[in-house]
């Protein structure tokens, strides 16, 4: 039964006034509902609606294979520049391509901005800089200051103080969420969130686009180079890339509540718990677990992980409640991503690894600089053909998944390491685009010039 706004009004108890019916109108009152009238506050925002989407033909088991019929894919969107990945590195290339005045477009698979920094918690910003002479140089500049510097102009709360601590600071993700949402949105990217990139749409060795999945069925966008900020290297992986792959510890991250009111003194001498690292919230601590190694692309090892890590988060969050002193703490959250730590790293037209880091190898091609991150290796600089594929063309690579040696991947993958490199990546794609050239033919002194315009230091 629908029932008219009129009809909601007096149901409501406004009388069918006008000052009701206007009322009703600033609250967003359809004229007609198809939901239940006895809740009418729901029941405004319900109605029928023609089907958006329409069936396709459906795979078939076919002499004990399972058979999926070909079919047109609808094009959902076309873009300069398309960017799979929302995580650090993802967002650090959607900003700078579309600074550098590309149309971007960013496919990511959660509904929020960040990666395993907001969603999986991994909260410190660590591997920015360096300490020199007894001073500290920040080295992640660029998109990656703007955005500690933005977060800390949000207020208490939002980041640990900065100054003198920029080098590894602590964020709260919802901040770091709204603001990543704020940045990518002034730089008029389009961003598509639920939406996992299956695919690439292919020519030969050029990338021409990529196919995601979501609720809308399986489409494809159209773009003039890809970056490729999957974490996972998915991109080049599906264009037929060579790479090396390895397995590391899946980590698991949850914060504990009231931490601001342990009372320690009343615990025994002998007491031991780990209730995580500083937040800029008082009252939260996030632990961050190493956890197991495994394979971060079997959903096997990766379902196992996240069922133990959350089972141990909460009886490890029990025996601290038992704790005299500890009473009131609490499991506040666990994460909502998984801590993949490392699978893919590309196998691209340069490598960088631990011997290059710690000689200070410099490069005629840097596009990226990383900082300490407390190992005892220097600021290290990364050529842009670490981030170049040696035969796919028309993608370039950001974040853990660039051409890395194993031996220190544990600094390509730190959260402002990936901002940089997406930055250099998506600058780079954005003047492929504009040009018509594949990445591999750009000059890197034309990169460079783009991304110290943009405030980004390269040694």
């Amino acid at each position: 039964m629908s029932v008219t706004r009129r009809e909601m009004v007096k149901r409501l108890g406004f009388g069918g006034t006008a000052a009701g019916l206007s009322l009703l109108a600033g609250r967003g009152f359809a004229d007609e509902t198809d939901g239940d009238p006895a809740y009418a506050g729901f029941a405004r925002n319900i109605r029928v609606i023609d089907p958006s989407l329409q069936d396709v033909p459906s795979a078939r088991l076919e002499g004990g294979k399972v058979i999926q019929p070909a079919r047109e894919l609808p094009v959902f969107h076309e873009a300069d520049v398309a960017v799979v990945g929302g995580g650090a590195a993802g967002f650090g290339a959607a900003v700078a391509a579309a600074r550098a005045g590309a149309k971007v477009a960013l496919i990511e698979r959660y509904g929020s901005l960040g990666g395993l920094f907001t969603n999986g918690m991994v909260l410190i910003i660590i591997g920015t800089g360096v300490r020199e002479n007894g001073q500290f140089k920040l080295v992640t500049r660029g998109i990656c200051e703007e955005f500690m510097r933005r977060l800390e102009a949000m207020g208490d709360g939002a980041i640990t103080k900065l100054e003198p601590n920029i080098g590894q600071p602590t964020a709260d993700p919802e901040a770091a969420k709204v603001l990543m949402d704020d940045m990518v949105q002034e730089a008029k990217v389009d961003v598509f969130f639920h939406a996992w990139g299956v695919d690439v749409i292919q020519s030969g060795h050029a990338v021409q686009g990529v196919v995601f999945e979501s609720k809308q069925g399986r489409q494809a966008v159209l773009a003039k180079v890809v970056v490729d900020a999957s974490g996972d290297g998915d991109v080049f992986f599906q264009a037929g890339e060579s790479y090396t792959q390895i397995s590391h510890a899946l980590g698991f991250v949850h914060r504990l509540g009231n931490a601001d009111r342990i009372d320690s003194s009343k615990a025994p001498k002998d007491t031991k718990l780990n209730i995580g690292a500083r937040e800029p919230l008082k009252s939260v601590r996030w632990v961050n677990s190493l956890g197991s190694k495994g394979n971060g692309l079997d959903i096997r090892d990766m379902t196992k992980a996240e069922m133990t890590h959350r089972k141990s988060a909460w009886n490890y969050t029990q025996r601290i409640r038992k704790t005299p002193g500890y009473e009131d703490v609490f499991l506040a959250q666990t994460t909502s991503q998984l801590g993949v730590r490392a699978t893919r790293l590309m196998n691209g037209v340069a490598r960088v690894d631990k011997k290059s880091a710690s000689g200070r190898a410099v490069f005629a091609d840097t596009v990226a600089v990383s900082g300490h991150d407390g190992l005892r290796l220097p600021e290290f600089q990364i050529p842009y053909g670490a981030l170049l594929p040696k035969t796919v063309d028309n993608v370039v690579a950001a974040g853990r998944c660039i051409s890395c040696a194993p031996d220190l991947i544990d600094r390509v993958r730190l959260i402002p390491v990936c901002v940089v490199t997406g930055q250099a990546a998506g600058v780079a794609a954005a003047l492929a685009a504009k040009a018509g050239v594949r990445p591999r033919d750009l000059p890197a002194a034309e990169i460079q010039k783009v991304l110290r315009d943009q405030g980004a230091y390269l040694g």
